[in-house]
């Protein structure tokens, strides 16, 4: 009944996160505005976006009952809670674009978005039978698949996508 097993860090603890993101939309040719090198050169932008976050924690847990009686979880109280963490998540979105004005209030956009450039497996879940009970409840059996990837789908960050759209603004 040691409520000090019990702490440790939350099951949504993300140290780091760093998201990047930017707009560059240059202007390429200076001259005329009816010119046929102004409708080419101009009008593009490209617009990545960078994600990074740390790992989240999750138990080692022990197969069967509670350790720490009804007071606690059925992870290892000598390893902590949430005493392990997930590989970190790096992501990399870009958006390519390119618009064709008519008149003033009419343009017409071309878009294509990648997203997950690198086409990187993203892990979400592993094995959390850090070990499991044998016998009576003292005797205690490493689990082998402790850390192994059960998760790596996220509706989020998934494999590598492409689309291409179309957009009329009046």
């Amino acid at each position: 009944f040691n409520g000090s097993y019990d702490g440790g860090p939350s099951n949504f603890d993300t140290r780091h996160k760093i998201v990047l993101s930017g707009v560059w939309a240059p202007t390429f040719y200076k001259g005329s505005k009816n010119s046929i090198g102004n409708y080419i050169l101009n009008g593009w932008s490209l617009a990545p976006n960078f994600n990074y976050y740390s790992g989240r924690p999750f138990n080692g847990n022990v197969s069967g009952t509670s350790l720490n009686r009804t007071n606690g979880d059925n992870f290892l109280p000598i390893a902590g809670r949430n005493a392990f963490r997930l590989p970190s998540l790096m992501n990399l979105d870009v958006r390519l674009s390119k618009r064709f004005k008519f008149r003033e209030k009419m343009s017409l956009e071309f878009l294509a978005e990648a997203f997950n450039v690198a086409n990187r497996t993203h892990v979400f879940a592993k094995s959390t039978t850090l070990y499991t009970r044998s016998g009576s409840a003292t005797n205690l059996v490493y689990d082998p698949t402790f850390g192994r990837i059960t998760g790596t789908d996220s509706t989020l960050y998934r494999e590598r996508q492409i689309q291409f759209a179309t957009r009329f603004q009046f």
